[in-house]
């Protein structure tokens, strides 16, 4: 069925994997795809039963495996080693893992942070020895690993030194960028919060990416997926949502892209880039508020929502892995045993039953919309109905590939940098 799909979607042209397609298309491709989406939905209800207590708990916490391999998805360490770039370091590594909870060796916290500290302790050397370069890659290698060991959601055991680590290392390694990062604070519901905005080098006052990861992926994860942006001329800013990482004092909420619109107030005149032309990017869970921007935010020019859950995914969302799981509960400020009341908690997220996807004018700006076909946590119906919500709407599917594809982000994310390029071209043109 994936090559029927692949060749489909071929027909629309374009790149080897990525293919926008128009609505005649998706209504053939939702056709051919109503089989698997059916298998997706029982695997995922599942995983609900095992969360609800219905079935056995023992599928529930990984780490009553005891054997050192069934912490993540297999899919996780595929993106630790395109972050890292040494897949034997993260697989030697993940095997001395043998229980998540506790700092002592073989816990989770300590061999992820381990690896961290070694790499923290060259940076300062290849500092004081005035190797600039050779500094930035190991404290942002040490920065990278520091956010293994916080992962999903700095709530076990010595996470949360780890994420205070993984911050310093990032900020460290940010002295050495070209041009250096700049720690910006923006003020919000009476507090501040801390964005890191990254600047192309060369290009003077250049339009603004906000760019949010997921439920588990925070500001200062995402440092290769953003090269291909920057390299394109963007400044960006990347910044936990309401719920994560420094933001975690506030709880997730269906609006709490409230925050992304204090951010627009105090970049707009933010006097290092141009203020009228921002853009947002958002993964999966960020994904959504990426999603609800494009419907409530029309000062963006463009939107692209990854692996967006919109309406059908939150359902059985929080059947997902563990750590999805951890991560959800957690932002959303409610014991992660207790599923009944996370999950009533996640269907609020809905945008339809918000009322705001309700035709193809509900989108107000230019949205792409871009996922593997395989994603176990967001259903393909949610992808075409956003791209089929408003009228100037791109869908780009990865033919085999999951959540958030990141088999194939590599050569996507340049792509997906492009597509804002002419949006931002036309914007211009436009006024």
């Amino acid at each position: 069925m994936f090559d029927v799909v692949f060749h489909i979607e071929g027909m629309c042209g374009g790149f080897q994997l990525l293919f926008g397609c128009g609505a005649a298309f998706r209504g053939i491709l939702r056709s051919i795809t109503k089989l698997w989406e059916f298998s997706v939905r029982l695997q995922r209800l599942f995983f609900l039963m095992i969360s609800l207590g219905v079935l056995t708990p023992i599928f529930l916490h990984a780490d009553d495996t005891g054997d050192g391999k069934e912490f993540v998805e297999e899919r996780r360490l595929r993106l630790w080693t395109a972050q890292t770039q040494n897949r034997d370091l993260v697989y030697s590594t993940y095997q001395r893992v043998d229980h998540l909870q506790g700092t002592d060796p073989g816990s989770w916290v300590y061999e992820w942070s381990h690896i961290a500290d070694y790499f923290a302790d060259q940076g300062e050397t290849f500092a004081a020895a005035g190797d600039r370069n050779a500094a930035r890659d190991a404290f942002l290698t040490a920065s990278k690993y520091y956010g293994i060991s916080r992962f999903p959601a700095k709530t076990l055991p010595g996470q949360l030194h780890a994420y205070q680590e993984h911050l310093k290392y990032y900020k460290r390694a940010g002295e050495y960028f070209d041009p250096p990062l700049v720690v910006v604070k923006i003020p919000f519901d009476k507090h501040e919060i801390q964005g890191y905005l990254h600047m192309p080098p060369g290009v003077e006052k250049p339009a603004l990416i906000l760019w949010n990861g997921g439920i588990d992926t925070w500001k200062g994860d995402v440092y290769n997926n953003i090269q291909p942006y920057i390299e394109a001329g963007f400044a960006v800013l990347t910044f936990d949502v309401l719920g994560t990482g420094e933001n975690s004092d506030w709880a997730a909420r269906p609006d709490s892209n409230t925050l992304h619109s204090a951010v627009i107030d105090y970049m707009q005149t933010y006097p290092l880039i141009d203020g009228k032309y921002i853009a947002h990017v958002g993964f999966s869970f960020s994904g959504y508020y990426a999603a609800r921007n494009a419907i409530t935010e029309e000062r963006l020019f463009a939107v692209i929502a990854a692996c967006a859950p919109v309406h059908d995914a939150w359902p059985t969302l929080y059947g997902g892995p563990w750590e999805i799981q951890e991560a959800l509960a957690s932002a959303v400020h409610m014991p992660r045993d207790d599923a009944n009341a996370v999950q009533q908690q996640l269907l609020e997220f809905s945008l339809v039953k918000q009322g705001l996807l309700k035709g193809p004018d509900s989108l107000k700006v230019p949205t792409l919309v871009v996922d593997g076909d395989l994603d176990n946590l967001v259903p393909m119906s949610d992808l075409h109905l956003l791209a089929d919500s408003g009228k100037e709407t791109d869908l780009w599917i990865m033919g085999g590939d999951q959540h958030c594809f990141g088999q194939y982000r590599s050569i996507v994310m340049p792509k997906m940098a492009g597509w804002l390029v002419k949006k931002l071209a036309a914007k211009k043109a436009s006024q």
